[in-house]
């Protein structure tokens, strides 16, 4: 059973979008799950130098109780995911996608990061759009969402879909940043796809280098 809620659009020039309201139409269990699968995610999955301080909640013993995204902002991500369903990915090339995403973290920084994580590590969209969406976070030219988005990521390593790993793999290899070597190395030990496993020791070999 499908349900359509109030969500949101982008459109405009590929330099400027402004938000709309749209009909786009969502799962039911998209809403109802994404609750329990936010509370599933530990403490160690958000970067704590990432959060801002406003955004932190104090720790009760041993946990941390992570902020969540505004319902209004969450479905103005997931609009950019949604509406990208059909569009054709070309490697190394940019997409209507990638502009409204490069964009979208642009304009809300952190609290974007948030609510692409949330889609994207409890695995909600699709993986293709999933791993577009990690090898452009490699590359969108923002200072205050760095850290933030190389430690997606580096998260993003350990995902169960291919697509999702490979895309990390590309971001991870743009950002050309020796702090993700450990994490690759985990990786590497883990991967079973042989194909992703030759890319990950190659984006090492050119970290260490």
């Amino acid at each position: 059973m499908n349900v359509t809620g109030e969500t949101y659009t982008l459109s405009g020039t590929d330099s400027a979008y402004t938000l709309q309201q749209s009909a786009v139409t969502f799962p039911s269990s998209t809403q109802s799950n994404r609750a329990v699968r936010v509370q599933a995610l530990s403490a160690s999955t958000q970067p704590a130098k990432a959060l801002k301080a406003s955004q932190r909640r104090k720790p009760v013993g041993a946990s941390t109780e992570f902020y969540e995204p505004s319902d209004a902002l969450y479905s103005k991500t997931e609009a950019i995911f949604w509406t990208a369903k059909g569009e054709v990915f070309e490697d190394g090339m940019e997409s209507a996608f990638s502009r409204k995403l490069s964009y979208f973290v642009k304009k809300y920084s952190e609290d974007a990061l948030e609510a692409i994580t949330r889609l994207i590590v409890c695995e909600e969209v699709d993986p293709e759009i999933a791993g577009e969406a990690l090898r452009w976070l490699g590359r969108v030219d923002h200072a205050e969402s760095y850290e933030y988005r190389r430690w997606l990521l580096e998260r993003s390593l350990s995902l169960s879909s291919t697509r999702v790993r490979d895309g990390a793999i590309l971001g991870l290899a743009s950002m050309d940043d020796r702090r993700a070597i450990p994490y690759l190395k985990i990786a590497i030990k883990k991967e079973q796809c042989s194909e992703l496993k030759a890319d990950m020791e190659s984006v090492l070999e050119q970290l260490e280098s």
